[in-house]
């Protein structure tokens, strides 16, 4: 039974093993072959000895044959189902690299290239099959399914693409239930159709953003960004807000804190803009801190898979010294400050980042920097970077939320993170 709906390559060892297990049935035929008639040419004299060797040459033949008979018969199970002996016994497929049948040609081709690596006996062979071992892009394809373009999938621990519709599969096959647009949802960005998918951000629309989204806190009567998701009034305050001393620079992502659990710290401005707030509206004093977040660049919504242009990260908040972050793929990275997460990120200009996380996503579910990640002394601040397919939350015991593009929510430890149809846990380091 298969753990995960995320595709999984098939380890070496695994590799190998359905390799030599596949040689046992012409191995057997030309044993039985030699201990019929091998003795007899070694003791056998005269006329005795001459139909030996007649015995044992035909029933050279005789394996020769069926070995050809099973060979074809192989090239063609795993041409049109990616299934060997050994791969049905260890579960393992061979596929294209579009999770459909591989053809003959491409299995062809790959095993002539395993054959060729025979000149070197055993070694060559060996080697071939292990190559996946220096594959970079997550150990994806040994050096004649390159040639071939096949990939080797391992079905016990992860979804076969052959019975569940290819390399994204079908909706049904969505993890929870998804439907098209929602975070995770493997057609999302593919074929859904394009009211479902995520709107294209920009920093105009969605404007500053003056509260910490999810912290049970409306905005300010003058923001013009999205409300928490949570519109409950807050409670009035009666502690005066600290004395602004400097203005805070374009481009830094700060949200404002709504209280002092899920405060992000924030470097103390020295000339903040102070504006009047009506009187009940929670502020003891009759001014407000304008902390905003200034996020997007030119050409996000041309290119959704295109990085965000002015996030810059100054300084990392006061906190724990690192989280560890547990991917679904095995990966497993442990994060001081800040890092994009995508199948190829990069930073945009003028953007600061410690770590960059590339993941091999076959499904192509993952955009090519989908998340921006910064450490914080509850967590990790997770904002989308108007990924195709989103992003989305799991809190411990709780439900699945999407994340808004642009608008950072905090993980805590023990929260899962799905960013396509790929995740990874936040747990301390």
């Amino acid at each position: 039974m298969q753990r995960t709906l995320n595709l999984v390559n098939a380890p070496a060892g695994k590799r190998l093993a359905a390799w030599l297990i596949d040689q046992i049935i012409p191995a057997v035929a030309v044993g039985v072959v030699y201990a019929v008639t091998v003795p007899a040419v070694l003791t056998g004299a005269g006329s005795a000895r001459q139909d030996a060797l007649v015995t044992l040459w035909l029933g050279m033949l005789i394996a020769g044959v069926l070995s050809l008979a099973y060979a074809v018969w192989l090239w063609g199970w795993q041409a049109s189902a990616g299934k060997t002996p050994g791969h049905l016994l260890l579960g393992l497929r061979i596929t294209s690299e579009e999770g459909t049948p591989a053809g003959w040609g491409p299995i062809f081709l790959r095993s002539v290239l395993i054959g060729v690596s025979g000149l070197v006996p055993v070694v060559g062979p060996v080697l071939m099959l292990l190559s996946n071992t220096w594959d970079t892009n997550h150990q994806r394809q040994g050096w004649h399914d390159k040639v071939a373009r096949t990939l080797v999938l391992d079905v016990h621990t992860g979804r076969n693409p052959l019975t569940t519709g290819g390399l994204f599969g079908p909706s049904t096959f969505a993890p929870g239930a998804l439907s098209p647009g929602d975070p995770g949802h493997p057609e999302t960005g593919m074929t859904a159709p394009a009211l479902t998918r995520w709107p294209a951000f920009t920093a105009a629309a969605a404007g500053p953003i003056t509260t910490v989204p999810g912290d049970g806190r409306s905005p300010s009567p003058d923001a013009s960004g999205p409300s928490s998701p949570d519109n409950r009034p807050a409670p009035p305050s009666t502690a005066t807000p600290p004395a602004p001393t400097s203005a805070p620079e374009p481009g830094t992502v700060r949200p404002e804190p709504a209280h002092a659990a899920t405060v992000r710290p924030t470097a103390a401005p020295t000339a903040a803009p102070r504006t009047p707030v009506p009187a009940g509206s929670g502020h003891s004093s009759g001014y407000r801190e304008d902390r905003v977040i200034l996020v997007g660049g030119a050409g996000s919504a041309a290119d959704p898979d295109e990085e965000l242009g002015s996030t810059q990260l100054r300084s990392r908040p006061a906190g724990p010294a690192a989280v560890r972050l547990r991917f679904d793929d095995g990966q497993d990275h442990e994060l001081s400050g800040s890092a994009l997460v995508g199948r190829n990120p990069s930073a945009a200009a003028g953007e600061t980042v410690d770590l960059l996380i590339p993941f091999a996503d076959m499904g192509r579910s993952v955009s090519k920097t989908h998340l921006h990640l910064t450490v914080d002394s509850a967590g990790v601040w997770v904002t989308d970077r108007n990924s195709t397919n989103g992003s989305g939350i799991t809190p411990r015991g709780g439900q699945r939320r999407r994340l808004e593009p642009g608008q950072p929510v905090l993980a805590p430890v023990g929260t899962t993170v799905h960013f396509g149809d790929r995740s990874f846990t936040v747990s301390a380091a």
